[in-house]
């Protein structure tokens, strides 16, 4: 669990403190689970401003985003995958679908389950945001060096293996 330091810059002759980063006396940043756990909130928050400003929500986009790629999911499955309170995602189902932008289908094997999928108008919605969202996400990450970014989407593919959903899984 020790940490490489995070908070210096190791050089041949002694080791500088970086800004920013935590103190030595500061063990919560020790923990990698604490450091994505944060970085996840610190995104989040970053995206759901940038949303905001241009008239999204976080929620919406998430659910806009599931969807997108025509997954056969029910409210109950998209709640799972996007941590959302079934209670919560009826009602957002509810005004995304009085939107126009989300439409409600009887799922055939079980009547007593809707699939849910985009509209035109929610695929513009979800093109819309898309863009806003990607470009929080790109500041975001901006401090990676090139090929860190898409070497820790690997590596949190790989943790998180066996962890989303059966029904957006092979």
């Amino acid at each position: 669990m020790a940490r490489k330091s995070t908070a210096t810059v190791e050089t041949a002759a002694a080791a500088t403190p970086m800004p920013g980063t935590p103190r030595p006396d500061f063990p919560l940043a020790d923990h990698t689970g604490v450091l994505l756990t944060k970085a996840g909130m610190v995104i989040q928050e970053d995206v759901d401003l940038a949303l905001s400003a241009k008239g999204f929500r976080l929620r919406t986009f998430l659910v806009l985003a599931a969807l997108s790629g025509g997954a056969e999911l029910s409210q109950q499955d998209l709640s799972r995958a996007v941590n959302l309170d079934p209670t919560t995602m009826v009602s957002l189902i509810d005004e995304l679908e009085q939107a126009g932008q989300v439409e409600r289908r009887r799922n055939p094997a079980d009547r007593r389950r809707y699939i849910l999928g985009l509209t035109e108008k929610g695929r513009q919605a979800m093109a819309e945001a898309e863009v806003v969202a990607s470009e929080a996400e790109q500041v975001f990450f901006a401090r990676l060096p090139p090929g860190q970014r898409e070497l820790l989407h690997t590596m949190l593919g790989t943790v998180l293996e066996n962890r989303w959903p059966s029904a957006v899984c092979y």
